[in-house]
């Protein structure tokens, strides 16, 4: 058509602001209106004159009375001349702009444009002279120009040699996707672009670095296209949907592209690239690396995995908050239920599932897909009209929206005078009537929307939306996040999204990727419920980053929610056994055994011995092998229970000396055949003596093992291939029995072994033979801390000398010494170790002032003082002292309080952190536990109690053995 706006007005639009449109009359040169007035006069009686139309429009827009108040000479022409030829010279304006030497001219020019563009395209839809089509189309055609005329301005201030404006770099190319790519911008949008070079083609000026230089000229062009002027900006530029856009540069080499979709391509991707057309730059090479993208957008097979994606992503949009509400005031047009997202996901579902197999269903635009989509009989002629019909409502509604202000939005506003001004510039009077023509748009796309989407699983949390596709978090998903209890939504949303987009070795298959999606939920409520949700994230994220692969352990997880949440509960307790589980994630099978969740307390006796039953007839590796691998399992069995409070303290510190007690004999009985493979039977009896926390049954989860082998020989030597005399044939055997159980193999190590404790130390040898044991302790050679190590000292596996060296022991402590001396030797020992294992911190409990080895050396000088052997575990001893009469019951009663309080929180510490514990690094959830396991309420309650025990003891330490 060529005739002027004015004469093509087919609406009235209702003045809201008379003051206010008088006020832009004052503003705007008398020029300016003149051809709208006159155009009036022809008017039929009843239609709206030129004037009252730019009245109507100005009071309610204010940011297009600004334009019209600055480019007068626009406002002018589109009262005078048809707005189509208005436009194309706002497009010859914005392309010529790209042949512009001087920076300051480019930005102006392309700004001067853009304003002449926002007003033409303005007027034109709010006169009803353009269908939304044409409205879209000018907006797109002028981003189309607009990046073209800016990619060969930065080429050129960015060093290049320009002899093509329409391919300043050949090689070099934009791409544009969603909204642009489909040519369908908003009035007010930013328009996402992809950047990509042919590192074959693409050459950097002379003696500059490629990929350098292609990255300065992305940024320029950036900077040309959204720097805010006194002008304003043309359009805000995304560069993030990009290949991997956290680790790639702003222009991406096009074969890392292509690899990064054939390898680690998703689903979101697939719908974006979808819309992706040329835009600027090498349009040969564009639609050659779009040609190559195909095969990854249109799968030939029918794609009902994308569907199950793209319809989790739609639900979890719009699936909480104000968003689930189908209203007017407040609601998001695009993205809130019943808005344009819905019908965009309605025809981009059917066009992933059944594109690949027929090209007809590809058009990017969405009216165009919906029209192939009923073409190809996959959706009712009659839907087609409806979709289409809201989808101009609504499209119309949210370009008023942003016309008032320019602003990115596409929620209606909450306020009922703002609302007003959309619904005027609608050419509704009554705003009530515009709400109703909202909510009833709304109310049958959703409608339309549901009947598609009724199938296939939510994936939002019962907290809010999750949605971990795209290049940055939409709003609601950091509100979830917020409202579970994240410090940093944005960084775990960053986190999040980079494991669904395989940015994880777990997640690097499009299974793994499908199943994560799946599990995200789950996970981050399961998180949140720990009370510490970035410390459990962080265990999380230790355990599932170091995974090898991830579709079994994603499985698992998947269909097992009880085992998701117990595991990240106790992951979020204890790192050492999320490191446990990275290493090795086969653990987690165990986690669904019966025997797994059934408590420690109800554990038939010599459960864990049958099971290293098992190793009988296995080759030695074998045997070490089978052994460790147990023991893994049995570890994480007993401090999984100790952290979630099915065990206590003292139940988890008896199952792990089993478990050792086991594992000893087992170890001893696979030495014992392999020496007798090589060398004959033991010329001999033999048993194992097990000392410290593993005599006395206190053993944690990192505790090493104090051994001491004692034999008798009943022959010089053994009879095999290879004989060797009895002292030499019980040392290898002691060896190998070390070997055996801290040698690492393919399955880790076992335990740590200390033989330190035999009579004469390292100085004498490794096997000792029984009458030596009795002879040294029998005399003045045995130091007394010796003789009280003896008081927690118990056979562990034996051959025929259990009750003979069970004797000795008692024999040994009883030997007579004056309780002076006993009593000296003992502070003397004390002094030393507080001299050279100085404690390294207040929670260091064994070591601290008042901590557990005085406690266990009370209890230990006490024996040697009654010359009578009690229980071997620190606690039944000191009770057994208090019933003989050797200690006071109320000095008894304070050290088993407070021996139970150390032991109770060294094993928690243990089990969850190792050495070395740091009460400031340690996650609140756990902070609570440790306290709890001592009946206080918070951390700082239990380091008061703890330091009330360590001056009890302390007092008590000196009184009965004597001041350090």
């Amino acid at each position: 058509m060529t005739a002027a706006l004015p004469h093509r007005l087919s609406v009235t639009l209702p003045l809201i602001d008379a003051a206010g449109a008088a006020r832009w009359r004052e503003r705007i040169p008398e020029s300016a209106y003149a051809p709208w007035e006159a155009a009036g006069e022809a008017r039929e009686p009843g239609e709206q004159a030129g004037g009252a139309f730019l009245d109507a429009v100005f009071a309610a827009a204010p940011y297009l009375a600004r334009i019209a108040a600055r480019r007068p000479q626009t406002l002018q022409a589109l009262g005078e001349q048809s707005p189509e030829s208005v436009l194309a010279r706002a497009l010859d304006a914005a392309r010529a702009a790209g042949a512009l030497e001087d920076e300051a001219d480019v930005l102006r020019a392309l700004r001067e444009a853009k304003a002449d563009l926002h007003l033409t395209v303005a007027l034109s839809d709010l006169a009803g002279a353009w269908p939304l089509e044409a409205v879209t189309r000018a907006l797109s055609d002028f981003a189309d120009v607009s990046v073209q005329a800016s990619l060969a301005a930065a080429a050129r201030l960015t060093g290049f040699e320009v002899s093509d404006p329409d391919n300043p770099v050949p090689g070099y190319f934009v791409l544009t996707l969603g909204k642009h790519g489909q040519r369908s911008l908003n009035f007010s949008s930013d328009i996402d672009l992809v950047i990509l070079w042919e590192p074959e083609t693409a050459c950097a000026p002379q003696g500059k670095d490629a990929h350098k230089s292609f990255n300065r000229l992305a940024q320029k062009l950036a900077f040309l296209m959204q720097e805010v002027t006194a002008d304003g900006y043309v359009f805000r530029v995304d560069l993030r949907l990009r290949p991997d856009p956290s680790s790639t540069p702003p222009a991406v080499s096009a074969d890392m592209a292509r690899r990064y979709f054939e390898a680690v391509g998703q689903n979101w991707e697939r719908a974006a690239y979808a819309k992706a057309r040329w835009c600027a730059g090498d349009r040969k090479m564009a639609e050659g690396f779009l040609k190559d993208l195909t095969p990854f957008i249109w799968r030939r097979a029918l794609d009902f995995a994308a569907v199950e994606d793209i319809r989790a992503l739609a639900k979890q949009i719009q699936a909480v908050g104000e968003r689930s509400k189908v209203r007017a005031a407040g609601h998001d047009l695009k993205l809130g239920r019943g808005g344009i997202r819905e019908i965009e996901f309605f025809a981009q579902v059917l066009q992933l599932a059944f594109g690949g197999r027929n090209p007809a269903l590809r058009p990017a635009g969405t009216l165009d897909a919906l029209k192939a989509l009923s073409a190809e009989g996959l959706i009712e002629a009659g839907e087609v009209d409806a979709l289409a019909h809201a989808y101009a409502v609504l499209r119309d509604a949210e370009h008023r929206v942003q016309m008032i202000e320019d602003a990115q939005s596409q929620t209606l506003p909450e306020a009922d005078e703002a609302r007003r001004a959309v619904a005027a510039l609608s050419g509704e009077g009554d705003l009530a009537a515009f709400d109703a023509r909202i909510r009833k748009t709304l109310q049958g796309v959703h409608a339309l929307f549901s009947a598609q989407f009724e199938d296939g699983e939510s994936l939002a949390t019962q907290a809010g939306s999750l949605v971990l596709t795209g290049v940055e978090p939409t709003p609601d998903t950091l509100a979830t996040l917020d409202k579970l209890g994240f410090e940093d939504p944005a960084m775990v949303w960053a986190r999040l999204s980079g494991w669904a987009a395989g940015r994880a070795r777990a997640a690097r298959t499009e299974r793994a990727r499908r199943l994560f999606s799946r599990f995200a939920p789950r996970l981050v409520e399961a998180i949140a419920a720990t009370g510490d949700p970035d410390a459990a994230l962080a265990r999380f994220a230790a355990f599932f980053e170091g995974l090898p692969s991830g579709v079994q352990v994603l499985s698992l997880l998947v269909n097992q929610p009880e085992l998701a949440r117990e595991l990240i509960a106790i992951l979020g307790l204890a790192p050492r056994l999320a490191e446990l589980l990275a290493r090795r994630p086969a653990l987690i099978d165990v986690m669904l055994e019966p025997a797994f969740a059934r408590p420690l307390k109800d554990d038939e006796p010599g459960l864990v011995a049958e099971r290293f039953a098992a190793l009988e007839g296995l080759a030695f590796e074998d045997s070490l092998n089978t052994a460790r691998r147990i023991a893994r399992e049995e570890r994480l069995r007993i401090g999984a229970q100790l952290l979630i409070e099915r065990a206590t303290a003292s139940e988890a510190g008896e199952a792990f000396a089993a478990l050792a007690d086991a594992s000893v004999a087992a170890m001893a009985r696979a030495a014992e055949a392999e020496m007798a493979r090589r060398h004959g039977p033991a010329p001999g009896r033999w048993a194992v003596l097990g000392l410290g926390k593993l005599g006395g049954r206190e053993l944690s989860a990192d505790s090493d093992l104090d051994l001491m082998l004692v034999y008798d020989a009943d022959a010089e030597r053994s009879d095999g291939a290879k004989p060797l005399g009895a002292e030499t044939w019980f040392v290898r055997f002691a060896q190998r029995l070390v070997s055996a159980l801290s040698a690492p193999t393919e399955e880790g190590d076992l335990y740590p072994v200390d033989m330190a404790l035999r009579p004469s130390g390292s100085h004498g040898p490794l096997a000792v033979r029984l009458s030596r044991f009795e002879s040294y302790y029998a005399s003045e050679e045995a130091w007394t801390w010796e003789r009280m190590a003896l008081t927690r000292a118990r056979v562990v596996a034996e051959a025929g000398l259990g009750e003979a060296l069970e004797a000795a022991v008692s024999a040994a402590i009883a030997r007579p010494a004056a309780s002076e001396s006993i009593r000296a030797d003992a502070a003397d020992m004390r002094a030393r170790l507080a001299r050279d294992k100085p404690a390294r911190s207040s929670w260091d409990l064994k070591l601290r002032e008042g901590g557990m080895i005085e406690i266990e050396f009370i209890a230990q000088t006490a024996q040697l003082i009654a010359r009578a052997r009690f229980d071997p575990g620190t606690g039944p001893a000191l009770r057994q002292l208090a019933g003989a009469g050797a200690l006071e019951r109320a000095d008894v009663e304070t050290l088993i309080a407070a021996h139970e309080d150390y032991a109770a929180v060294t094993q928690l510490i243990r089990a969850a952190h190792g050495g070395g514990f740091d009460p400031s690094r340690a996650s609140a959830p756990f902070a609570r536990r440790l306290a709890r396991s001592a009946g206080c309420d918070t951390l700082d309650g239990l380091a008061e109690r703890l330091n009330s025990h360590g001056e009890r003891v302390h007092s008590l330490f000196v009184h009965l053995i004597g001041r350090v």
